[in-house]
């Protein structure tokens, strides 16, 4: 019960604060319907660090994973979002991770946070971040990642 309890606290907490950072950048954008911005409010960066920290030292893996999503979502939506505790925690998980996938999804996701120069643009990856199926961004970003190792051990 108390495992539920944290997950559904975790899930309202991350929704909450995604939701307002997208709400914001909404505004700062115009009516305009993309959701990558360049702009973010302190107050907005402090909530998103703090809820992505939050999800990613959940003990349950569901919650853990969904934060590694939202914080791809949050990159996308704010190319200039840079952390260097959500980097630690990353980290931290892709090598202490609870399972290969975890741990995999971890390294993609800190993969596209040091180095996003080597992904395909905001606007073509927020086509790709679907709520109902977020193993696809990862295999994107998955494809991404080998299709560099290949080319670079080639030339």
């Amino acid at each position: 019960m108390k495992a539920l309890k944290l997950v559904i606290t975790a899930a309202i907490f991350m929704a909450s604060a995604f939701i307002n950072a997208v709400e914001a950048s909404n505004a700062a954008t115009n009516a305009d319907s993309t959701v990558v911005t360049t702009s973010m409010s302190e107050e907005t960066f402090d909530r998103l660090e703090a809820g992505l920290l939050f999800g990613m030292s959940s003990e349950v893996l569901g919650v853990v994973e969904s934060s590694l999503f939202n914080a791809i979502q949050i990159k996308v939506a704010y190319p200039e979002f840079t952390s260097k505790a959500v980097e630690a925690e990353l980290s931290r998980i892709a090598k202490e991770g609870n399972g290969h996938s975890l741990r995999y999804k971890a390294y993609l996701t800190l993969n596209y946070y040091r180095t996003p120069s080597e992904f395909d643009s905001p606007e073509v990856l927020i086509s790709l971040l679907d709520n109902s199926y977020q193993n696809g961004i990862f295999f994107h970003l998955q494809e991404r990642v080998q299709s560099e190792q290949f080319t670079s051990k080639h030339n």
